[in-house]
């Protein structure tokens, strides 16, 4: 019975800016079938061959590691993919797909298969960054137009608009030193604003 190489789809999940083990399921058996997203490869060569793995297509927004180091150029066996020693890293970049594609080689070069990895990239909603915060001194009785220079923050996953910062003091307690209006909202005391308000 001939032996064949099989190797399902492959989809990887990992958290944005994160790292996971690169597993890829190649295994040997007795049936050759083509079903729901499996590949199949070619007939296995002789037991004993030595089949080795090459990177021929790298992540655009990852990086394979090997023992903490990037992966070399040169074909890695493929008890190195097996045994779960590989790792992708994602580059925290917003994109939420990469791809790696690999072929398993012998010896001879004689390509035995090619394989391509979907990488899908769980997104973090990470927390805005404050890039300018100022202490806001004022005379009593006085105003002062709030711009970003004096309160701005940053956010990857977010535009100014849905960057929202909310008043925690009670503005409409008689012992409030002062309050916030917007300035489109003549007379109208608010007790939040947008990045966007201030910009």
């Amino acid at each position: 019975v001939p032996q064949w190489l099989h190797i399902p789809a492959q989809t990887l999940p990992v958290l944005e800016g994160e790292s996971a083990v690169f597993r890829v399921n190649v295994a040997q058996g007795t049936n050759y079938r083509l079903a729901n997203g499996t590949l199949s490869g070619p007939y296995l060569p002789a037991a004993g061959t030595h089949i080795s793995v090459e990177v021929i297509s790298p992540p655009q927004y990852g990086q394979l590691q090997l023992a903490g180091q990037p992966l070399p150029d040169d074909p890695l066996p493929l008890t190195e993919l097996q045994g779960n020693n590989i790792r992708y890293i994602h580059d925290s970049s917003e994109e939420m797909r990469d791809y790696v594609t690999m072929r398993l080689v012998t010896e001879q070069t004689l390509v035995l298969t090619t394989l391509t990895v979907q990488i899908d990239v769980q997104p973090v909603d990470d927390a805005p960054q404050l890039v300018n915060v100022s202490k806001l001194v004022l005379a009593a009785g006085s105003k002062l137009l709030v711009t970003s220079s004096m309160l701005g923050a940053v956010d990857a996953d977010s535009s100014q608009k849905d960057i929202v910062y909310h008043v925690l003091t009670d503005m409409d307690s008689v012992a409030a030193p002062g309050y916030f209006k917007h300035r489109d909202i003549s007379g109208k005391r608010v007790t939040m604003f947008t990045q966007h308000d201030v910009s």
